[in-house]
């Protein structure tokens, strides 16, 4: 079984949980930008990146190891959400695989300073 603790929180319990979330996110911010002809970008970003983050400080509390990279991906939805709700617009596609190869690099460079002699 998978990293349990007393309250029987597991990983895979949150995993599920946050999906839901974010398909209800995804479909709530679809619905009301087909009925009130809006960009509703940014607060889909702002309740993408809550997720993320919420279930990372959930694990955290459980004493679940963190992902490191859905908890980077949550505070840079924030981040996207923020700039958006006050004006400020950037193209998904290209900054999402800017901020992915910056999350790669960004480990490749950890893993190096943290175990230097396990090169080849």
């Amino acid at each position: 079984m998978e990293n349990m603790n007393g309250n029987g929180l597991n990983n895979k319990l949150l995993n599920s949980v946050a999906w839901g979330a974010f398909f209800v996110v995804l479909g709530l911010g679809w619905i009301t930008s087909i009925t009130y002809a809006v960009d509703v970008g940014a607060y889909i970003a702002i309740g993408i990146g809550a997720i993320l983050v919420a279930i990372n400080l959930v694990r955290l509390n459980a004493g679940i190891s963190l992902s490191k990279f859905s908890l980077f991906i949550g505070l840079i939805a924030f981040a996207l959400g923020g700039a958006g709700l006050i004006g400020y617009s950037l193209p998904l596609i290209p900054t999402v695989i800017v901020l992915v190869g910056l999350f790669v690099v960004a480990e490749g460079i950890q893993k190096v300073t943290t175990h230097p002699k396990q090169q080849n």
